[in-house]
């Protein structure tokens, strides 16, 4: 009785370390529903391009089933962002499962999966100001543990045959103890071949218990450099965060001074001559007798005072608010700079400032295509714009109505 009861404990052990694995087929089903799930909320909930969502879902059709190759050639090539979050979510293929049971796999795809890249952590970030990530993780967290429970009935099926083979075991057991009985068995070093078999059985449970605890050391250590390298990361991001602040106040600063210089100069320049005007008016009367006629002289006439507008996003009919002009620069709002050529006359172009020209390819679309023609096809990777020509407007019934759109030029 004794001797079954180790051999029972031995083939738990044995076979325990193969209940709750998960296939690397499963895994990768898991990764394509994460991969469709996280593209459907990029487009219905982050894309500002409308009718994006409805022609994804018609192109692809693969809710219940998707591959990654046919959720890729879905996706509208207006929507950069979330073909790079679709790539980013396929790389996660290549992780190594084998220290993975169900729940930590499960943990992996829907919490550490955001902090492995920065596209995934900032699509995380806009679901949770949207208020749409936990409606998103609770729609994953069903289908995943659909996916991954296929698994679990795999390793069943397992178990049922490995209780088979147990059986048989037993029954042999049970038959060479009957033999014992009729015919006595000459004894060995520990008292006969049963003794050098529960020896053995014995070796081999340490054995695999050693390994076990081996496999789940390994599994910690693998979740702390995680969590160390989740840490390090925040830490990062926000030492760059408070860098890129500095800069952008250094830059608004910098423009702002430079915007005053000029007014000072334009206001020295005019000081300069109402001074020689008043010389001129002081001289006596026989002075202006003495002097060239009024014709021969070179009659000065003051150049007028150019005047400067700072406009925020342009019109879907190519004009722009005369009522949301601002005479000063607004950081983070203006991105056209107007120069008034007349009283209803003006010549336009973006401003050349950073933070304008960040804010303008945001949304080309929108920001430029109303009122700018173009040299060269948009690249989704251009951080500077040049202009070649400025635009041309005329002030009509309380808006600048574009005559002609400013030429520019789209660079890396």
């Amino acid at each position: 009785m004794k001797k079954n009861i180790l051999l029972l404990v031995l083939a738990v052990m044995l076979f325990e370390s193969s209940f709750g694995q998960v296939t690397t087929e499963s895994y990768e089903k898991a990764v394509d529903i994460l991969n469709y799930q996280s593209v459907y909320y990029s487009l219905s909930v982050l894309s500002p391009t409308s009718g994006v969502t409805a022609k994804f879902k018609a192109n692809c059709d693969c809710e219940n089933h998707p591959a990654f190759k046919k959720i890729k050639s879905s996706i509208p090539e207006t929507e950069p962002k979330t073909i790079e979050i679709s790539n980013e979510i396929q790389k996660l293929k290549d992780q190594n499962i084998s220290k993975f049971n169900k729940s930590s796999l499960l943990d992996f795809l829907l919490n550490v999966t955001f902090d492995q890249s920065t596209p995934l952590n900032d699509f995380k970030s806009q679901l949770d100001q949207k208020g749409k990530f936990s409606d998103y993780k609770a729609n994953l967290t069903q289908q995943l543990e659909s996916v991954l429970q296929e698994n679990i009935q795999v390793n069943t099926g397992s178990q049922k045959e490995s209780d088979s083979k147990l059986s048989a075991f037993e029954d042999r057991i049970r038959t060479i103890e009957k033999n014992q009985n009729v015919k006595e068995e000459k004894p060995g070093i520990l008292g006969g071949f049963l003794d050098y078999l529960v020896l053995l059985a014995i070796v081999l449970g340490i054995l695999s218990l050693f390994l076990a605890l081996r496999k789940r050391d390994n599994y910690e250590e693998l979740l702390h450099r995680i969590l160390e390298s989740r840490r390090l990361k925040d830490l990062i991001n926000s030492q760059n965060n408070s860098r890129n602040s500095g800069m952008r106040h250094n830059n608004s600063t910098s423009s702002e001074i430079r915007d005053m210089q000029a007014r000072i100069r334009d206001l020295e320049s005019q000081i300069n001559s109402l001074n020689n005007d008043i010389e001129k008016l002081k001289q006596p009367t026989s002075t202006y007798l003495k002097s060239p006629s009024p014709s021969n002289q070179e009659i000065r006439q003051h150049e007028p005072k150019t005047e400067i507008l700072f406009l925020s996003t342009p019109n879907s009919d190519g004009s722009f608010n005369e009522s949301s002009a601002s005479n000063t620069y607004k950081d983070g709002a203006s991105i056209y700079r107007l120069m008034k050529t007349g009283s209803a006359n003006a010549k336009f172009q973006i401003d050349e400032k950073e933070t304008s020209i960040k804010l303008a390819l945001q949304y080309p679309d929108k920001n430029i295509d109303p009122v700018c023609d173009a040299e060269n096809a948009f690249n989704p990777r251009a951080n500077k714009i040049s202009t070649i020509k400025m635009g041309e407007a005329e002030l009509q019934n309380g808006k600048w109505i574009i005559n002609s759109k400013a030429l520019i030029r789209y660079e890396d």
